[in-house]
């Protein structure tokens, strides 16, 4: 099998044209999310099969959103109103009481195939408030992503409420914080900025 690309906690080889392998998360947990925000229309991959410890997903062709902006950048604003209008979608999603959260909803979890965005990497998602996500995405790249992860905070949240990121800043500091991928540097900038408030 050959590697096609891994995240912090996982790793995803191609079986074929049409097919890769994705290690890592629960799969079985996994899997049920994404078959909810497939039957809703969410633009997500199909799930073939659901192993032990891996996922069989539909391969899906394209660049990640934050590829496609280190080659085009001009088309920032553009993909800041993109990833927000595919939490709008997202959030339309009733799950467990509330609606559902993918909780890393990132550029870098956004795939632009011909056909559209499909949205990756479903590890972290569940029930809860839009206002988390929202801000949880806003942290992730305004200290995780470097300068480019800071334009594109800036971009994003203009694309937003900002009352929406702010209401739910200090719980997605406290989730950044806990999730034991993040580097120490990442875990700092993640303090300073909840020490802002902005």
């Amino acid at each position: 099998m050959r590697a096609l690309g891994a995240g912090r906690a996982s790793i995803v080889h191609a079986l074929d044209d049409g097919r890769v392998l994705r290690r890592g998360g629960v799969p079985e947990r996994e899997a049920q999310i994404m078959a909810v925000a497939r039957a809703a229309g969410y633009p997500v991959p199909a799930v073939h099969e659901v192993r032990g410890d891996a996922l069989v997903l539909e391969r899906i062709h394209g660049p990640t959103m934050l590829a496609d902006l280190r080659r085009r950048p001009w088309r920032l604003q553009a993909h800041a109103r993109l990833l927000a209008a595919l939490h709008d979608r997202l959030h339309a999603i009733p799950y467990g009481g509330a609606t559902l959260l993918h909780l890393d909803l990132h550029p870098e979890n956004v795939l632009l195939s011909p056909s559209g965005p499909v949205v990756i990497d479903w590890t972290n998602a569940r029930a809860g408030e839009p206002a988390l996500d929202l801000a949880l995405s806003w942290v992730i790249a305004k200290t995780s992503g470097g300068l480019p992860g800071r334009v594109f905070a800036h971009a994003f949240r203009s694309a937003l409420e900002a009352d929406q990121l702010l209401q739910a800043l200090p719980e997605a500091a406290i989730l950044r914080l806990a999730d034991p991928n993040v580097t120490e540097r990442e875990r700092d900038a993640v303090r300073a900025l909840l020490r802002r408030g902005r």
